[in-house]
Protein backbone atom coordinates (compact mmCIF):
# COMPACT_ATOMS: atom_id res chain seq x y z
CA UNK A 1 0.00 0.00 0.00
CA UNK A 2 1.34 3.44 -0.94
CA UNK A 3 1.76 5.71 2.06
CA UNK A 4 0.85 9.40 1.95
CA UNK A 5 3.54 11.86 2.85
CA UNK A 6 2.93 14.41 5.64
CA UNK A 7 1.93 17.30 3.37
CA UNK A 8 -0.66 15.25 1.47
CA UNK A 9 -2.07 13.84 4.73
CA UNK A 10 -2.51 17.32 6.22
CA UNK A 11 -4.24 18.50 3.03
CA UNK A 12 -6.64 15.56 3.14
CA UNK A 13 -7.43 16.17 6.82
CA UNK A 14 -8.10 19.88 6.19
CA UNK A 15 -10.44 19.06 3.31
CA UNK A 16 -12.38 16.65 5.54
CA UNK A 17 -12.84 19.33 8.21
CA UNK A 18 -14.09 21.84 5.63
CA UNK A 19 -16.60 19.35 4.25
CA UNK A 20 -17.86 18.47 7.74
CA UNK A 21 -18.24 22.13 8.69
CA UNK A 22 -20.11 22.88 5.46
CA UNK A 23 -22.50 20.02 6.12
CA UNK A 24 -23.12 21.24 9.67
CA UNK A 25 -23.98 24.75 8.51
CA UNK A 26 -26.21 23.40 5.75
CA UNK A 27 -28.16 21.44 8.39
CA UNK A 28 -28.56 24.52 10.61
CA UNK A 29 -25.99 23.56 13.21
CA UNK A 30 -23.42 25.97 14.53
CA UNK A 31 -24.78 28.98 12.61
CA UNK A 32 -26.15 32.13 14.26
CA UNK A 33 -29.56 31.55 12.65
CA UNK A 34 -29.96 28.07 14.04
CA UNK A 35 -31.48 29.01 17.42
CA UNK A 36 -34.95 27.46 17.79
CA UNK A 37 -36.45 30.67 19.15
CA UNK A 38 -38.59 31.14 22.26
CA UNK A 39 -42.31 30.92 22.98
CA UNK A 40 -44.75 33.56 24.17
CA UNK A 41 -48.20 32.24 25.01
CA UNK A 42 -51.27 33.26 26.98
CA UNK A 43 -54.97 34.01 26.78
CA UNK A 44 -56.69 36.83 24.91
CA UNK A 45 -60.02 37.69 26.50
CA UNK A 46 -62.32 40.56 27.37
CA UNK A 47 -64.40 38.48 29.78
CA UNK A 48 -65.46 36.25 26.93
CA UNK A 49 -62.60 34.73 24.99
CA UNK A 50 -61.29 36.51 21.92
CA UNK A 51 -61.90 33.37 19.88
CA UNK A 52 -59.70 32.98 16.81
CA UNK A 53 -58.11 36.37 17.46
CA UNK A 54 -55.14 37.47 15.40
CA UNK A 55 -52.19 38.05 17.74
CA UNK A 56 -49.12 40.03 16.70
CA UNK A 57 -45.94 40.60 18.68
CA UNK A 58 -43.50 43.40 17.91
CA UNK A 59 -40.30 43.15 19.92
CA UNK A 60 -37.09 44.98 20.68
CA UNK A 61 -35.65 42.61 18.09
CA UNK A 62 -37.86 40.34 16.02
CA UNK A 63 -41.58 39.94 15.46
CA UNK A 64 -44.05 37.07 15.58
CA UNK A 65 -47.71 36.22 15.13
CA UNK A 66 -50.26 33.58 16.06
CA UNK A 67 -53.96 32.80 15.83
CA UNK A 68 -55.79 32.17 19.08
CA UNK A 69 -58.01 29.12 19.45
CA UNK A 70 -61.69 29.08 20.43
CA UNK A 71 -60.72 29.73 24.07
CA UNK A 72 -58.52 32.70 23.22
CA UNK A 73 -55.34 30.72 23.88
CA UNK A 74 -52.41 31.66 21.65
CA UNK A 75 -48.80 30.51 21.25
CA UNK A 76 -46.06 32.07 19.14
CA UNK A 77 -42.57 30.62 18.82
CA UNK A 78 -40.01 32.78 17.06
CA UNK A 79 -36.57 34.33 17.42
CA UNK A 80 -36.75 37.56 19.38
CA UNK A 81 -35.25 39.76 22.07
CA UNK A 82 -37.88 41.24 24.40
CA UNK A 83 -39.74 43.16 25.49
CA UNK A 84 -42.56 42.84 22.95
CA UNK A 85 -45.78 44.75 22.37
CA UNK A 86 -48.75 42.38 21.93
CA UNK A 87 -51.93 43.16 20.00
CA UNK A 88 -54.89 40.76 19.88
CA UNK A 89 -57.73 41.53 17.46
CA UNK A 90 -60.91 39.60 16.84
CA UNK A 91 -64.64 40.19 16.49
CA UNK A 92 -64.17 43.94 16.18
CA UNK A 93 -62.23 44.08 19.48
CA UNK A 94 -58.57 45.02 19.85
CA UNK A 95 -56.73 44.61 23.15
CA UNK A 96 -53.08 45.23 24.01
CA UNK A 97 -50.47 43.82 26.33
CA UNK A 98 -46.73 43.20 26.47
CA UNK A 99 -44.23 40.43 27.10
CA UNK A 100 -40.93 40.94 28.90
CA UNK A 101 -39.57 37.78 27.26
CA UNK A 102 -40.54 34.16 26.82
CA UNK A 103 -43.39 32.86 28.97
CA UNK A 104 -47.10 33.38 29.64
CA UNK A 105 -48.48 36.86 28.91
CA UNK A 106 -52.22 37.51 28.73
CA UNK A 107 -54.03 40.12 26.66
CA UNK A 108 -57.05 41.50 28.56
CA UNK A 109 -58.65 44.77 29.69
CA UNK A 110 -56.48 44.49 32.82
CA UNK A 111 -53.31 44.46 30.72
CA UNK A 112 -54.64 47.55 28.93
CA UNK A 113 -55.03 49.17 32.36
CA UNK A 114 -51.53 48.06 33.32
CA UNK A 115 -50.18 49.74 30.19
CA UNK A 116 -51.97 52.96 31.21
CA UNK A 117 -50.26 52.91 34.60
CA UNK A 118 -46.84 52.15 33.10
CA UNK A 119 -47.30 54.82 30.44
CA UNK A 120 -47.97 57.34 33.22
CA UNK A 121 -44.80 56.26 35.00
CA UNK A 122 -42.81 56.71 31.80
CA UNK A 123 -44.36 60.07 30.91
CA UNK A 124 -46.09 58.89 27.75
CA UNK A 125 -49.41 57.50 26.49
CA UNK A 126 -50.41 53.89 25.93
CA UNK A 127 -50.00 54.27 22.18
CA UNK A 128 -46.64 55.96 22.69
CA UNK A 129 -45.49 53.18 24.98
CA UNK A 130 -46.57 50.44 22.57
CA UNK A 131 -44.96 52.07 19.56
CA UNK A 132 -41.77 52.77 21.49
CA UNK A 133 -41.18 49.26 22.85
CA UNK A 134 -39.05 48.29 19.85
CA UNK A 135 -36.82 51.38 20.00
CA UNK A 136 -36.94 53.30 23.31
CA UNK A 137 -34.31 52.06 25.83
CA UNK A 138 -36.15 53.57 28.82
CA UNK A 139 -39.36 51.75 27.93
CA UNK A 140 -37.45 48.54 27.29
CA UNK A 141 -35.63 48.69 30.62
CA UNK A 142 -38.84 49.34 32.52
CA UNK A 143 -40.86 46.54 30.92
CA UNK A 144 -37.96 44.10 31.34
CA UNK A 145 -37.81 44.82 35.09
CA UNK A 146 -39.77 42.25 37.10
CA UNK A 147 -39.85 44.67 40.04
CA UNK A 148 -41.32 47.53 38.00
CA UNK A 149 -43.96 45.26 36.45
CA UNK A 150 -44.90 43.63 39.77
CA UNK A 151 -45.26 47.03 41.45
CA UNK A 152 -47.37 48.31 38.58
CA UNK A 153 -49.69 45.30 38.78
CA UNK A 154 -50.03 45.83 42.54
CA UNK A 155 -50.91 49.49 41.93
CA UNK A 156 -53.62 48.52 39.44
CA UNK A 157 -55.07 45.97 41.88
CA UNK A 158 -55.14 48.62 44.61
CA UNK A 159 -56.75 51.21 42.34
CA UNK A 160 -59.54 48.78 41.39
CA UNK A 161 -60.12 47.80 45.02
CA UNK A 162 -60.32 51.41 46.19
CA UNK A 163 -62.57 52.50 43.33
CA UNK A 164 -64.91 49.55 42.92
CA UNK A 165 -64.44 47.50 46.08
CA UNK A 166 -63.36 44.54 43.95
CA UNK A 167 -60.40 42.42 45.03
CA UNK A 168 -58.85 40.56 42.13
CA UNK A 169 -58.08 36.86 42.56
CA UNK A 170 -54.45 37.41 41.53
CA UNK A 171 -52.13 40.39 41.46
CA UNK A 172 -50.21 38.67 38.65
CA UNK A 173 -52.97 39.09 36.09
CA UNK A 174 -50.44 39.68 33.31
CA UNK A 175 -48.91 36.21 33.59
CA UNK A 176 -51.40 33.99 35.43
CA UNK A 177 -52.69 31.04 33.39
CA UNK A 178 -56.45 30.94 32.95
CA UNK A 179 -59.25 29.70 30.73
CA UNK A 180 -62.33 31.79 29.89
CA UNK A 181 -65.47 30.52 31.61
CA UNK A 182 -63.66 29.39 34.76
CA UNK A 183 -63.16 30.79 38.25
CA UNK A 184 -60.23 33.06 39.00
CA UNK A 185 -58.81 35.52 36.49
CA UNK A 186 -61.67 35.12 34.02
CA UNK A 187 -64.29 35.56 36.73
CA UNK A 188 -62.47 38.78 37.69
CA UNK A 189 -63.06 40.14 34.19
CA UNK A 190 -66.76 39.29 34.35
CA UNK A 191 -67.04 41.02 37.74
CA UNK A 192 -65.26 44.11 36.42
CA UNK A 193 -67.53 44.18 33.37
CA UNK A 194 -70.65 44.01 35.55
CA UNK A 195 -69.31 46.84 37.72
CA UNK A 196 -68.61 49.08 34.74
CA UNK A 197 -64.84 49.03 35.31
CA UNK A 198 -64.28 47.62 31.83
CA UNK A 199 -66.36 47.92 28.69
CA UNK A 200 -67.76 45.37 26.28
CA UNK A 201 -65.10 46.25 23.70
CA UNK A 202 -62.32 45.06 26.01
CA UNK A 203 -61.16 48.43 27.28
CA UNK A 204 -60.93 49.87 30.80
CA UNK A 205 -63.61 52.45 31.50
CA UNK A 206 -62.22 55.80 30.28
CA UNK A 207 -62.22 57.35 33.76
CA UNK A 208 -60.45 54.31 35.20
CA UNK A 209 -57.80 54.40 32.47
CA UNK A 210 -57.26 58.11 33.16
CA UNK A 211 -56.93 57.42 36.88
CA UNK A 212 -54.34 54.71 36.20
CA UNK A 213 -52.37 57.06 33.96
CA UNK A 214 -52.43 59.74 36.68
CA UNK A 215 -51.43 57.24 39.36
CA UNK A 216 -48.48 56.14 37.28
CA UNK A 217 -47.42 59.73 36.67
CA UNK A 218 -47.42 60.25 40.45
CA UNK A 219 -44.88 57.40 40.77
CA UNK A 220 -42.50 57.97 37.85
CA UNK A 221 -39.81 55.55 36.73
CA UNK A 222 -36.36 57.07 36.68
CA UNK A 223 -34.40 57.13 33.45
CA UNK A 224 -31.67 54.98 34.99
CA UNK A 225 -30.96 51.56 33.60
CA UNK A 226 -32.21 49.75 36.72
CA UNK A 227 -35.79 50.79 36.07
CA UNK A 228 -36.29 51.92 39.66
CA UNK A 229 -39.33 54.00 40.54
CA UNK A 230 -39.53 57.36 42.11
CA UNK A 231 -42.31 56.24 44.43
CA UNK A 232 -43.85 53.16 45.97
CA UNK A 233 -45.80 52.19 42.85
CA UNK A 234 -48.37 50.36 44.96
CA UNK A 235 -50.78 52.96 46.28
CA UNK A 236 -52.88 53.39 43.16
CA UNK A 237 -52.41 57.15 43.24
CA UNK A 238 -55.05 59.77 43.88
CA UNK A 239 -56.94 59.52 40.59
CA UNK A 240 -60.72 59.79 41.01
CA UNK A 241 -63.07 57.64 38.99
CA UNK A 242 -66.68 58.57 38.38
CA UNK A 243 -68.65 55.38 38.03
Amino acid sequence: MKLLNGAKLRTLQFGTVVLATSALVACGGGGSGSAPGATVSGTAAKGAALANASVTLTCKNGAGSATADANGAYKATFQFDGPCAITASGGGVTVHSFAAGAGTYNVTPLTELLLSYLAGQLGTTVSGLLSGISSNPNYQNALASSTVVANAQAAVVTLIQKTYGITLSSSSFLTVSFTPGTAGADADLETLLAAGAITSDGQPAPALAAAALAAGAASPISSGSNGSTGGTGGTGGSGTVTK
